[in-house]
């Protein structure tokens, strides 16, 4: 008979903290602070390290260990619990990050397409949002729209997949909710919601396909969305740009209802661009907005 581990008779007790905490994706800091936080209620000694424990929780089979490379080409483990799933895995890389963009898009059902590329937030948590806008210009506006959207060089590695880590402006997680993973009973990862969502969608779609897409998750979205909350995250997020002109163009083109589609028909000081860089353009009196040919 094998030698008895110390740990076994802690395990029952690791096992359902675990399972049921609201995330089972870890970085190595991460599940270090987690199990030391709990050391004196699971009766584990001090002296035990965490990669021993580590070690007897992968023996068990309840743990894996995931290698993920870093945007310096690094190899990272990324430590799940009773799952594999790419999601889960992804989830672990940023500690308070949240899926959004394209991979809150898929979570949501709004696209059939089975993303290689997933998006996470790495929210800034050192800046609140602002209460007061900088003054912008139309020459301003006509000039950053004329180039490229600037994209994240972030970007993280799990087997053919390619994870690009966003680091957006502080919202205090606004939106962000445990969403059920697609096809994975009981597993859960933090997306945002749906509202939120579409307007993320709506300011960045180089993360999200490309506006036909966008204009595609505006439709699938119909009959589900809460238009109300849009415009109330949208007040909070307060953008310097008038993104209430896309968002009202969207849902316009997508049918919704009328009273739906007017509450961001407000005052438009500027004319502004459904996304950057457009070549054949066609111009929307009642928006103020550029899009492209076609739309």
């Amino acid at each position: 008979m094998g030698r008895k581990n110390l740990l076994d008779k802690s395990f029952n007790q690791i096992e359902s903290f675990f399972d049921n905490y609201p995330v089972h994706s870890f970085n190595f800091y991460k599940i270090k602070e987690t199990i030391n936080e709990h050391r004196d209620d699971w009766e584990i000694p001090t002296n035990r390290s965490t990669k021993k424990i580590l070690s007897y929780l992968i023996k068990k089979k309840v743990l894996f260990s995931n290698s993920v490379l870093n945007p310096s080409n690094e190899a990272h483990q990324i430590y799940t619990w009773k799952s594999k799933d790419d999601y889960t895995v992804i989830s672990g890389i940023k500690t308070n990050s949240y899926f959004s963009y394209y991979s809150a898009l898929f979570l949501h059902g709004l696209t059939l397409q089975i993303p290689k590329t997933f998006y996470l937030n790495d929210e800034r948590s050192d800046s609140p949002i602002t209460i007061s806008n900088p003054v912008i210009s139309q020459e301003a506006i006509d000039k950053a729209f004329s180039k490229p959207q600037r994209k994240s060089n972030h970007i993280y590695r799990f087997y053919d997949k390619k994870i690009v880590v966003t680091n957006g402006k502080f919202t205090d997680r606004l939106g962000v909710q445990l969403i059920q993973i697609l096809h994975k009973e009981n597993k859960k990862c933090y997306c945002t919601d749906l509202e939120r969502t579409l307007i993320d969608i709506s300011v960045r779609p180089v993360y999200s396909g490309g506006v036909f897409e966008v204009l595609e998750a505006y439709r699938q979205a119909k009959g589900k969305v809460d238009v109300l909350r849009i415009k109330k995250y949208l007040n909070t997020l307060n953008y310097i740009y008038p993104y209430e002109q896309i968002i009202g163009f969207y849902l316009e083109k997508a049918q919704y209802e009328k009273d739906d589609v007017e509450i961001f028909n407000t005052e438009k000081s500027f004319d502004f661009y459904l996304t950057y860089e457009m070549r054949n353009k066609v111009y929307s009196e009642k928006w103020k907005l550029y899009y492209p040919n076609g739309m």
